[in-house]
Order: structure tokens, then C-alpha cells, then sequence
């Protein structure tokens, strides 16, 4: 894309390699509302963090755990069930949200129509919980590159 700066990684400014195939922003600095966290991936060319399989809440789950400032936040998710209570789905995609172990916190997420948007909860290990999207939380993006 013309205008955006590359690191020497292959990722645009300002983000950083994930994996072979991602390159991920994380904003531990400026908590957000829901709508807000995906604005501002959307901003940077990317999409609010989601991930589907072990490999990846493992390879997410270290990169927040490789530093301290990272780890005591708590982070948007891409998944809400705004569209129909109880019906979790991705934003970027409409795909199914995995649900129970070892994504949710045991106890989410709750049955609450009010909590229609998924975090990475520091208080939970960061395990996804719901809250109501008008919370603020950080914000992690992603973007293949």
C-alpha cells in the first residue's frame, strides 16, 4: 500500500511480526470502547484481534505475557453477540465463535443481555469474558502481511 512505512520484518509501522503470516498492534496505553477498538484497527489497516484455535490463543497469550505493561491490560475481542443474544460470532468474518474451554473463563460467557462484547480479561488470565460494549478496554489489531 502507497504511504505506509515497512519495518524490516515486512510489517507497516506501526505494527510488529506475529507470526509468518501476521503482524500485530497492540495499544496497552488508551483504553477504548468496542466500537472505538475496531475504528482504530480498521484506522491501521487491520481488524480487532480474533483467534479460533490453541495455537493461537498460545502464540496470542505469550506475545501479551512478554511484557509486563501488555499483560495488566485487559483487550477488546472481535466476537459479540449483539446481533442475537447468546449467537457469538466474529466481526470481521460472521464466523462462529468458539465456545467453553479453553477460550471463555469458566463461568462465560454470562447470560446477560446487557454484555454483548468479548475481552481478554486480565483478571481471568486473560480468558474471554463479555462485557457491555460501552466499557472500555485496550486494544490489540491484526493484519496479515
Amino acid at each position: 500500500m502507497a504511504g505506509l512505512v515497512y519495518r524490516s520484518d515486512g510489517c507497516p509501522e506501526p505494527y510488529e511480526r506475529l507470526d509468518d503470516a501476521r503482524c500485530i498492534l497492540a495499544d496497552p496505553f488508551k483504553a477504548k470502547q468496542y466500537t472505538e477498538a475496531i475504528d482504530y484497527c480498521n484506522s491501521h489497516g487491520g481488524d480487532l484481534l480474533t483467534y479460533d484455535n490453541c495455537d493461537d490463543l498460545l502464540l496470542i497469550w505469550d506475545f501479551i505475557h512478554s511484557d509486563a505493561t501488555l499483560a495488566a491490560k485487559s483487550y477488546w475481542l472481535g466476537a459479540t453477540d449483539q446481533a442475537e443474544e447468546g449467537k457469538w460470532v466474529f466481526t470481521h468474518n460472521q464466523a462462529a465463535v468458539p465456545m467453553g474451554n479453553p477460550f471463555w473463563k469458566h463461568d462465560q460467557p454470562s447470560t446477560s443481555t446487557s454484555y454483548n462484547c468479548a475481552s481478554l480479561s486480565s483478571a481471568a488470565d486473560h480468558r474471554w469474558i463479555d462485557l457491555s460494549c460501552t466499557s472500555s478496554a485496550n486494544t490489540i489489531c491484526l493484519r496479515e502481511g
